[in-house]
């Protein structure tokens, strides 16, 4: 009979507990422990219980997890130390030739470190590494932080810079007490690369994610610090897939640098020197990527060897973004794994070994993404790897990322874990799921299951030609009221039986909850909710409906609709709808792999569809100037009923440039004379942001209707400035990226032809009494130009920006920015450039708001009227004044 292990009265009337607390250091979290001790136990050992740890590393059981591979902690060395042969030791400044630079640690730093150290130590440049992140870290930068729901790394960014900044002090304080030395940081770099090298020919593009792409604009707009500090700040938009033309803007934006810094240490490097450094950067980095794929097939062979052995060995790829190797970021969840036996791996040192079959259900646009994917295949073809996620909480791209991950994985038979993390380290949470796991793995391997890798390619019907003369139904979402509901008549007239959905319908938001990943932007769900609605509503023959669906092809979201409404329709057993992609770029091309013969657009389409912008545009201005002051009330809408119809009309039968002439005249003329009581003795208010939120009255809760109520005058930039910044990318990104001279060449003819189309409609308004013409692109880019640069490009971009200092300039200094919530480029371009607007335009008064399924309604009035009373305030200060 086994006696019991508990104590005896006398043992327990001598313990003396004692308890006390110190920092773990074995890894950079530095956990709070607290230990009681016991004392000794019947078998002579100490009996010890330890609290606050956050991994089991610090209950004392890191043997373990040191006797498995850990490729998280060997890529961190790896990345930043080099290696033996060629450690990453930098130059010290008064080694140097050159000037001294600022390296920031974040975002993709943890992708590109060895090249741009490899190329400024090749130039004769001493860098500096901001230090290893901390939770430090992230309080140095949080007073400028603009937005506070940018993802954890983007926020990181802030802190990483007051780093530097307090380098340079230090360095500074150092040169003053000895003059021999030199001064401090000459300037940081920190560069926007909107395109990653393309590492799977397959994918359909290689972009980098908008934060990562566009977050130096941030800083540089919000860190007030480095403005007041002599350390420079170089951000520029370089084209880091293109080695050749990288070469030739490293030379230009430092052959910059050197004209406005005369006294800069040495001469600009020549251009032979850059070509020499780029290539020696190029095949250094090129190295490390070989390097990362070496130490990968070391754990494989090391997990293939357990069976031999008598050990069972498993590896997790540990798959995400490269700053998640960031321990300040990862919260030790590697040394967890790790702590349960388990070797880690990272998605890039086993993405090379097998490439998902294609086309995917998403379009795969991102560079990271992709290597996702292919890890996530390789996992399938092995019973001794399965893959956990990690997602930055506020990461809208990983909405779509998870639920691609997720198929791959359990088509095959894996069970699929993603870990969402963010400033918060309580890794409970994060403990059990892996436990889950593991529990999952186990009833497996019992139960004798293995991986059965299943092709990834997605299944896509088509809207044939034979759908076409069937006389399906095709339903398209809700965008923009006013100009839908003139394009509907296009399609008709072409034989389409084309139905545009409900302006208003509630339904819609809890239908996408329903059927779409609830991370990502509420547009996404307010789309994917308005077709599934429709589709489940009893009021379509479900087997003669097809759905259509814009499609960008760009780094936003918005391309990935299409793949939002497919996974919709499996998951509500309707496979066979076919979702038409309307898109102008190369819509039957190979970038988006998409084919549907029945469906064309035709150029006399195209050219209506181009009158109905305009005219949708024009009826939208003189409607909202006129109603806030009409003598009868309802007089307005009335006018602009009558000439939708005809404009509706004009769109089925017939309308060109003559009949367009003559009805944009007669619109503007009839509106001008309008019988309006107290004109402009109302506050004006704009309304900027992201596009579907900006014109859907669903998305943005009625806010034309909530600003007229309020008292004011509703301002709303026209649908037409979207398409031709759009098309304008091709003239900036040529410039600044390697986009081709054709590309420029076309966005150039592209915004003359539709300038001269728009040309009666300038005219009318010009000729108005009430009414002003619309400002032409090149006058937006030029206002946004002075803020940010034209390369940003994905969302609305830089058009967002010159939006609003155009609204500031005309006399509507109040603005709401409204916005998805985590839609990544509006951190950028929309709530990012507020606070530079202030300082350049006291007049100002911008209010974002976020706008999301779960966001509080009453939060979004009262923001939205605190900012129309200060507006009111201000406005009729002025009139006093006047």
């Amino acid at each position: 009979m086994q006696s019991s292990t508990l104590l005896g009265a006398e043992a327990l009337e001598g313990l003396q507990p004692k308890q006390r607390t110190t920092r773990c250091a074995l890894c950079d979290n530095h956990c709070l422990l607290t230990i009681n001790d016991f004392g000794k136990g019947p078998d002579g050992k100490t009996r010890r219980f330890i609290t606050g740890n956050r991994c089991e590393k610090g209950a004392g059981h890191q043997g373990r997890a040191n006797a498995v591979p850990n490729l998280f902690a060997w890529k961190y060395t790896r990345l930043f130390d080099g290696t033996r042969d060629n450690p990453y030791i930098p130059l010290e400044p008064a080694q140097a030739t050159r000037p001294t630079i600022g390296l920031v640690r974040v975002l993709n730093t943890y992708e590109n470190y060895p090249f741009w150290f490899t190329l400024f130590k090749a130039l004769g440049f001493a860098t500096i590494l901001s230090d290893k992140t901390t939770k430090a870290t992230y309080e140095a930068g949080i007073e400028s932080m603009p937005s506070e729901s940018v993802c954890y790394p983007g926020k990181l960014c802030h802190g990483h810079i007051m780093d530097l900044l307090a380098t340079d002090e230090r360095m500074r304080a150092e040169a003053s007490a000895d003059p021999e030395s030199r001064r401090g940081l000459d300037f940081i770099f920190m560069p926007s690369i909107r395109l990653e090298r393309q590492e799977d020919p397959g994918a359909q593009n290689h972009y980098n994610c908008p934060v990562v792409v566009s977050y130096p604009e941030v800083i540089n707009l919000n860190v007030e610090a480095l403005a007041e500090s002599p350390v420079a700040f170089l951000h520029p938009f370089l084209p880091y897939d293109d080695k050749k033309r990288l070469v030739e803007r490293l030379k230009e934006e430092f052959d910059q640098y050197w004209t406005t810094h005369p006294e800069a240490k040495g001469k600009a490097p020549t251009a032979k020197e850059w070509q020499r450094a780029v290539e020696a950067a190029w095949a250094e980095d090129l190295a490390f990527k070989d390097d990362v794929h070496e130490a990968g097939a070391r754990v494989l062979r090391w997990l293939e060897e357990g069976p031999a052995a008598g050990q069972e060995r498993h590896g997790i790829v540990l798959a995400g973004r490269p700053y998640h190797l960031d321990p300040e970021i990862n919260h030790a969840i590697p040394e967890l794994l790790c702590s349960f036996g388990l070797a880690v791996l990272t998605e890039d040192s086993v993405s090379h070994l097998q490439k998902p079959e294609r086309s995917l259900r998403v379009v795969d646009q991102w560079m990271f993404h992709s290597r996702l994917y292919a890890a996530a295949k390789f996992v399938t073809t092995r019973a001794d790897l399965d893959l956990i996620q990690l997602n930055s909480f506020g990461c809208g791209l990983d909405a779509i990322t998870t639920d691609q991950v997720q198929e791959i994985l359990e088509a095959a038979g894996k069970i699929y874990t993603v870990l969402k993390i963010d400033e918060v380290s309580n890794l409970g949470a994060a403990r059990i799921r892996i436990r889950s796991l593991l529990a999952a793995l186990r009833e497996q391997h019992q139960a004798g299951i293995k991986p059965d890798p299943q092709s990834t390619a997605f299944p896509k019907t088509q809207y044939s030609e034979a759908m076409k003369e069937a006389g399906y139904t095709i339903i398209a979402p809700q965008m923009a009221p006013i100009h839908f509901e003139l394009l509907q008549p296009i399609f008709q007239g072409a034989g389409y039986n084309l139905q545009v959905l409900p302006s208003v319908d509630a339904g819609a938001v809890d239908a996408g909850l329903k059927y779409a990943n609830n991370d990502v932007c509420y547009p996404s769900i307010l789309v994917t909710g308005q077709i599934m609605e429709a589709v489940l509503s009893g009021r379509y023959d479900l087997d003669h409906l097809a759905v259509l669906i814009t499609q960008t092809g760009g780094g936003c979201r918005a391309t990935n609709y299409i793949a939002l409404i497919r996974k919709a329709l499996k998951a509500a057993g309707q496979p066979q709808i076919p979702v038409i992609s309307l898109s102008f770029n190369r819509p039957t091309g190979p970038k988006l792999e998409e084919e549907n013969p029945g469906f064309k657009i035709t150029f006399d389409m195209l050219r209506r569809a181009i009158y109905a912008i305009y005219y949708g545009d024009l009826l939208m201005e003189v409607t909202y100037r006129c109603r806030p002051y009409e003598s009868e009330p309802g007089s307005a809408n009335l006018l602009f009923r009558k000439w939708m119809d005809i404009c509706k009309e004009q769109m089925q039968a017939k309308v060109d440039r003559h009949i367009f002439k003559r009805t944009v005249r007669q619109i503007v003329a009839e509106f001008d004379q309008l019988p309006l009581t107290g004109d402009r003795q109302k506050p004006r208010v704009g309304v900027v942001g992201e596009i579907l939120v900006k014109f859907h009255p669903t998305a943005n809760n009625q806010i034309v209707d909530l600003i007229e109520s309020e008292g004011c005058e509703c301002v709303v930039p026209g649908l037409t400035e979207f398409f031709t910044f759009a098309i304008s990318g091709g003239i900036w990104q040529h410039r600044f990226l390697s986009k081709p001279l054709m590309s420029a060449f076309g966005g150039k003819l592209g915004i003359w032809a539709l300038d001269h189309v728009r040309k009666p409609v300038r005219q009318a308004l010009e000729r108005s009494k009430r009414f002003t013409p619309p400002t032409k692109i090149y006058e937006l880019a030029d206002y946004a130009e002075q803020i940010l640069s034209l390369c940003n490009a994905m969302g609305e971009g830089w058009l967002l920006t010159g939006e609003m200092v155009e609204l500031i300039k005309s006399g509507c200094p109040n603005i709401v920015c409204t916005q998805p919530f985590a839609c990544l480029p509006n951190h950028v371009t929309g709530k990012g450039v507020i606070k530079e607007l202030r300082r350049r335009y006291p007049e100002s008064n911008i209010v974002a708001v976020d706008y999301d399924p779960g966001a509080s309604e009453v939060n979004q009035l009262n923001r939205i009227k605190l900012m129309i009373a200060v507006a009111k305030d201000n406005f009729f200060k002025l009139d006093q004044a006047a």
